[in-house]
């Protein structure tokens, strides 16, 4: 396409003004909002189930990735972020061999890590967007004898109640999961019964077993009410014992990840295009 241009527009001004007609295009598709949505992986080693990871996402194309059981694993978050260059790409470690956590946004949505929250293992915290449509994103991993870190989550909403919290809670409850219930679950709907926020938090993939073990929801997207949507799906297992789950969102935001998927430069062509442009 680039050797077309070049040798059926008569004069460089040609060139260049189709050249500044396409970035005026760019800049305003750019402009245009998308509904967004938000995959939640436990992947139980990143290291383990990288390719694995790798065609999940490239199939479900989410400009937000959430992913807990990295097992953090300096190396494999490397090539993550390697192979994933145009995503914001956030990690912490966890209190176990089995913890850790990432958080990957899309460069095109405005993202930053909320300093408050930071360093604290097995859970992230950002603000995502710009004015009206700003939003907080939380992941968090919770092992099965560890108490849930609800006075982090309270200060997390006081800051903004537009907050979205995913992750492996481990906590089963009759109202979200058909599984015999266990403490953590009850402590975590004992909290969200008693929040004090002017809507309800909600959560948005309830009875659809998220481990390939059991008939247990674990894994949970949990959405304020006003913001809350029922168009989710749990997806087939990579081959851990956990279900991936995406969830469709009504929150629209400026994004491209649809529509500029290109994640390399072919430099070899480049370089062929200067040498003969070069003249020019």
């Amino acid at each position: 396409m680039i050797f077309e241009e070049w040798t059926s527009t008569p004069t460089l001004n040609h060139l260049l003004d189709k050249w500044s007609n396409y970035r005026d295009k760019t800049l305003s598709m750019l402009n245009i909002k998308d509904n967004i949505s938000i995959l939640l992986l436990n992947v139980s080693s990143l290291n383990h189930y990288m390719d694995e990871t790798f065609n999940l996402i490239d199939s479900t194309s989410p400009p937000i990735i959430t992913i807990n059981g990295t097992h953090h694993d300096e190396k494999s978050i490397k090539k993550f972020t390697k192979h994933f260059f145009n995503f914001n790409v956030y990690s912490i470690n966890g209190t176990n061999i089995f913890g850790g956590v990432l958080v990957a946004v899309h460069k095109s949505i405005h993202t930053q890590r909320i300093v408050e929250f930071d360093n604290i293992p097995n859970l992230i915290a950002l603000e995502i967007g710009m004015d009206q449509n700003k939003f907080q994103l939380v992941t968090c991993y919770s092992p099965p004898h560890e108490k849930i870190p609800f006075d982090i989550f309270d200060r997390i909403l006081r800051k903004n109640e537009n907050t979205i919290i995913t992750g492996d809670f481990n906590a089963k409850h009759k109202s979200w999961s058909r599984s015999i219930q266990n403490p953590k679950g009850k402590t975590l709907f004992n909290w969200l019964s008693t929040l004090q926020t002017r809507s309800t938090m909600d959560i948005i993939n309830k009875f659809i077993p998220t481990s390939t073990r059991s008939n247990a929801t674990i894994d949970l997207i949990i959405v304020p009410s006003h913001m809350s949507s029922n168009s989710f799906s749990v997806l087939p297992s990579i081959g851990n014992d956990h279900h991936p789950v995406i969830w469709y969102s009504t929150i629209k935001i400026s994004t491209a990840h649809q529509r500029y998927p290109i994640k390399r430069t072919h430099w070899k062509l480049f370089e062929v295009f200067l040498t003969f442009t070069g003249s020019y």
